[in-house]
Parts: structure tokens; C-alpha cells; sequence
């Protein structure tokens, strides 16, 4: 039987995370919880309800029909008392609201679906190089579901690639990169300390399952650094980065990602609190190509690119 995941979107026409044009898969699930995170909607291994407060009209329908009392319709962010609330086995709030204030974020697809929905696209991928690139979330946390995919697309001769914290055992990493051409892998921070402030674990597994894998996989590996400010972005962060992947023959490139202002519409949508972050600005042009000349110093092969662009 297929294995079943939890999919938010498919971007069918994706020009970045990974070579040419790519469906780039947005998998729900991940056991990290970084503080910054571009995509809290996908924490979670299960479809939830959002609120969207800039559409709604007060037409006071959603308390009108939900059974339980969790909608509050003073509140803007928070709107849902999730301990209150009965999710999308209810999800009463969404069927009636006329203007989709609410809305359900999540879908099933078993792998042979998933893989259905993007092989249409082969011919697609084919003229310009590209492919599949699984993301999240993280579909290293859904070894099984990850690796059935992607072996169907190889077998179908379409690239394959997936975007990872590498932070689960080395075992579930060889289950779904067996089935790579590309491995994208985030590296938060080199102090294990500061990255386990920043994301909720330790960095020694991140760290050794990359060294394995430089040994293991014939693939090429491009290692991403979401640059926060006041925690990653500096010199002394960078340096150690390099001077980590220098010796690791298969890494192939170090891609810096400019912080992103925008996600606080999304944590406001899920009653989270984003204020940490709050007013933090994108690192400037002039500063990302320091970094970038900083790679380059060491000598090093690594291609250094920003942004995520091929």
C-alpha cells in the first residue's frame, strides 16, 4: 500500500530550490522548531485551520455555528482557542464563512498520487533541466512517504531533490536520499548551543549525518544558511561554516538566504506570536556579497550563492 502524507501546496512552476524548472512540494511536518521559521503552517504532521483577519467582515457566522465555543470574534490574532477548538473533523467556521477568513491548511496525497500530480510535468522539466524538490517542513521526517516518491519520479527519470534539516537517524537519511540527485541541507548555526537556542535541538547529529553523507551519497550536496540577524550572520558564523565544509568533497555549494520580513502574516493566521522577530531587516546587497567574498577567501570550492537562484 502507498504511503500517505500531509501536503499544503505543489508549485508546479518553481524556478529555484534546485536546477532548472522544478514542482517544488511543500510536505507538512518537521521536529525542529526554529524560531524564524518561514513556514509555520507546516510544523505540524496534520492539516489545521488559519485564520486570515485582513478578509474578515464580522459577520459573526463562525461563532453562530461553532460547536464548542472557540471563536472569539474581538480577537484579530488568536481568533481560535485551539484548546477549545475540534480542528478539521469539524471545521464548521470554514464552510460557512462567506469571504474564506478561514481556511484549511493541509491535504492528503498518498505517493503514488503525489507522484501522478507531478509526472504530468515531465516533458516540462525535461526542456530545462529541472525536476521535483520535496521541502517543508522537512521530508526527512517522513522517511517512508519521501523516499516512495522520489523513487518513482528516478524511476521515471525526472530529478530529484529535497530540502532537509538532516536531524533524525543516519538510517532515514539513506532511506530517502538513495533516491536523490540533490540534496539541499540547512546548517542554522555552527555552535551547538546557539542553534539549539535558535531551533530547539542540538547540531552534533545535523553535523554528523552531513559527514556521512559526503562518504555515502554520489550526488551533489549544497548546504543553506537562513541568515537571521544578531544570531547567524556574522563573520565568525560563516568562517566556521566554510572551514566545516571545506574538507567535504561532495558539497558542492553554500547558499546564503536573506531573512524574510514577511512570515508574520502567517503566525498572526495561526494565533502564533512572531514579535522576536518583529522589525529585523533583510542583510543589505552590499553585506551578502561580503559574506560571499568571506567564502570565497578560504580558498574553497564551494560555489557561494543568495537566495536560493541556480
Amino acid at each position: 500500500m502507498s504511503s500517505k502524507a500531509i501536503i499544503k501546496t505543489i508549485d508546479e512552476y518553481a524556478v529555484h530550490d534546485g536546477p532548472g524548472n522544478r514542482a517544488l512540494v511543500f510536505l507538512k511536518g518537521c521536529n525542529l522548531r526554529c524560531g524564524w521559521c518561514q513556514n509555520p503552517e507546516l510544523h505540524s504532521f496534520k492539516p489545521e485551520i488559519w485564520f486570515h483577519s485582513n478578509k474578515c467582515i464580522k459577520c459573526g457566522k463562525c461563532v453562530e455555528v461553532c460547536p464548542v465555543g472557540a471563536i472569539d470574534l474581538k480577537k484579530d490574532v488568536g481568533r481560535i482557542d485551539k484548546d477549545k477548538c475540534l480542528g478539521v473533523e469539524c471545521s464548521k467556521c470554514v464552510e460557512v464563512c462567506p469571504v474564506k477568513a478561514y481556511a484549511i491548511v493541509g491535504f492528503e496525497l498518498s505517493a503514488e498520487e503525489l507522484y501522478e500530480r507531478v509526472a504530468r510535468f515531465k516533458d516540462f522539466y525535461d526542456r530545462s533541466g529541472g525536476g521535483v524538490t520535496l521541502t517543508g517542513g522537512d521530508p526527512i521526517h517522513l522517511p517512508d512517504f519521501s523516499a516512495e516518491v522520489l523513487e518513482l519520479c528516478q524511476n521515471d527519470n525526472i530529478h530529484t531533490a529535497i530540502e532537509t534539516s538532516l536531524y533524525t537517524d543516519y538510517e532515514n537519511v539513506l532511506k530517502v536520499v538513495e533516491h536523490c540527485d540533490l540534496v539541499m541541507c540547512d546548517i542554522k548555526h555552527m555552535n551547538s548551543e546557539k542553534h539549539k537556542e535558535g531551533t530547539g535541538v542540538p547540531n552534533e547529529l545535523i553535523l554528523e549525518n552531513l559527514e556521512k553523507l559526503n562518504k555515502d551519497f554520489k550526488g551533489d550536496i549544497v548546504v543553506r544558511v537562513a541568515l537571521i540577524p544578531g544570531y547567524n550572520d556574522y563573520e565568525e558564523n560563516i568562517s566556521a561554516t566554510v572551514r566545516f565544509l571545506k574538507p567535504l568533497k561532495q558539497v558542492k555549494g553554500l547558499d546564503l538566504l536573506p531573512f524574510n520580513i514577511f512570515p508574520v502574516a502567517k503566525y498572526s493566521a495561526l494565533g502564533k506570536d512572531w514579535d522576536k522577530y518583529k522589525g529585523l531587516e533583510k542583510q543589505s546587497a552590499e553585506y551578502l556579497g561580503k559574506l560571499c567574498d568571506l567564502v570565497k577567501s578560504y580558498g574553497s570550492s564551494l560555489r557561494c550563492t543568495v537566495g536560493g537562484l541556480w
